[in-house]
């Protein structure tokens, strides 16, 4: 597992995280925490997407993820899972419907710790946007970029 610094990392106060997914789009609407000890709004946007997981465990029970490493401890931010076994599992469940069809293999396992989630996304990349506007004003336009890309 590889610390991602992709320039903003979640509030430990609470990020307040909002989460827009649908077929084409994933964001990741959060508070960050900024410099110095300032408080802005990211979004995150997950490129090429298949599957996200959204929820639990919250920080506390981080030492109970499959992924948890006892020995070194995850800070809040942005991490990318190596040799991740999750696109080898889609495929193999594609290929139930799909024999013929292969997979390509280059998305990335990535990791979102929060003060009281955890997001689990698989894509092919990961961009982090920060925003001097209120929180509202960050989720509404990632919302009009979601509803733009089935335009």
């Amino acid at each position: 597992m590889v610390m991602l610094d992709l320039g903003a990392t979640p509030s430990p106060s609470g990020s307040g995280e909002l989460l827009l997914a649908d077929e084409r789009s994933c964001r990741l609407v959060f508070v960050a925490l900024g410099e110095p000890w300032a408080r802005q709004v990211a979004m995150a946007t997950f490129t090429g997407f298949s599957q996200v997981i959204f929820g639990y465990p919250n920080d506390e029970a981080l030492p109970g993820h499959p992924l948890h490493d006892p020995t070194d401890g995850w800070e809040y931010g942005f991490y990318e899972v190596q040799g991740s076994p999750w696109p080898g599992r889609l495929a193999a469940e594609n290929r139930v419907a799909f024999p013929d069809q292969t997979a390509s293999g280059s998305q990335r396992h990535f990791l979102v710790v929060c003060h009281e989630d955890l997001v689990e996304v698989l894509s092919d990349d990961v961009t982090v946007e920060l925003f001097d506007e209120p929180f509202e004003e960050v989720a509404m336009r990632a919302l009009r970029l979601n509803m733009g890309a089935h335009g």
